[in-house]
């Protein structure tokens, strides 16, 4: 039930969620640095220590062989760290160590497992809250993910611990809690104003549609449209949210706007662009768009309702 709760417009920026995470440290278990330990992960930067061969495209042949280095270094990360753990010597690192080779793996259970060890040994490590919550994430299990990055909050100093809250964000949202969702969107933005870009606009605008505050919606979905005239959906949103302030025209003007981005895809947006046409009393347009739900396909998007009270 938790994944048919996700949020389709936070989804949409998902990409942006894995970058904060990776800007405060999830990087010292990802890809290229997966292995290393945390100290080591701890002393180059998670985004500046990548060099620009990692950036470059490579061919599938390639990726591949790279795949299967990173599994290979990964098995043998899990033999030697379980060896020394039987061997006695357990704390922290030894756990967490093994716990990204597992992530890597896909053996998520395990991971969680082997977590849970590491943070009873010593819970104020911040990496290992984030690599709980990463797992958390990928079981689909939201709610301990948002405790995750609480704790990971509460660990990190202040201009660390706010980027933070665009992922709890996203937990709260998928929880079906939008008003926290919103809380921490807007606390993460206060903190890092200079981050704010279409793909934060987006999310935010989405929180306050879905809170039912159309004005505030319209303001953030405008600032993309702006930069952005054909983003995705988002004409869409902000004619959803000019429904919620019963400015009809508007809605209706958006509604169009999304119809010619995605005319094969219309069938939802000409029944909403004919309702808000009706409301606005031009009651031949919404006609002619009744005709035209019967002769579309019927692969929709469904992005946020609005209310029609």
């Amino acid at each position: 039930m938790k994944q048919n709760h996700r949020s389709i417009c936070l989804k949409s920026s998902g990409w942006l969620f894995r970058a904060a995470m990776l800007t405060v440290g999830i990087a010292s278990y990802a890809f290229n640095g997966a292995f290393s330990s945390p100290c080591e992960a701890n002393d180059r930067h998670p985004v500046k220590g990548l060099s620009v061969s990692d950036h470059e495209p490579k061919l599938i042949a390639q990726r591949n062989v790279d795949e299967t280095r990173i599994k290979e270094k990964a098995l043998k990360e899990v033999s030697e760290s379980t060896e020394q753990i039987k061997a006695g010597h357990t704390n922290w690192k030894l756990y967490y160590r093994r716990a990204c080779a597992l992530t890597t793996l896909v053996r998520y259970e395990e991971a969680l497992e082997d977590v849970d060890k590491a943070i009873k040994l010593d819970p104020k490590q911040v990496d290992l809250y984030l690599l709980h919550a990463k797992l958390c994430l990928n079981t689909l299990d939201d709610e301990a993910a948002a405790a995750d990055y609480t704790a990971a909050i509460k660990l990190s100093p202040t201009n660390q611990g706010s980027l933070l809250l665009l992922p709890r964000s996203h937990c709260y949202e998928s929880m079906l809690k939008p008003d926290l969702a919103l809380a921490d969107a807007l606390g993460y933005l206060k903190g890092h104003p200079e981050r704010y870009d279409n793909n934060v606009a987006r999310i935010i605008g989405c929180l306050y549609l879905k809170l039912g505050k159309g004005k505030e919606a319209v303001e953030h979905f405008s600032f993309c449209l702006k930069n952005n005239p054909n983003m995705s959906k988002v004409h869409e949103m902000r004619g959803d949210s000019y429904m919620l302030l019963k400015n009809y025209n508007a809605a209706a003007a958006d509604y169009g706007l999304e119809i010619a981005r995605i005319p094969n895809f219309a069938t939802k947006l000409y029944e909403k662009r004919g309702i808000a046409y009706r409301k606005a009393g031009q009651l031949k347009k919404a006609a002619e768009d009744e005709k035209k739900i019967k002769s579309v396909g019927h692969d929709v998007f469904e992005i946020a309702p609005f209310r029609n009270k």
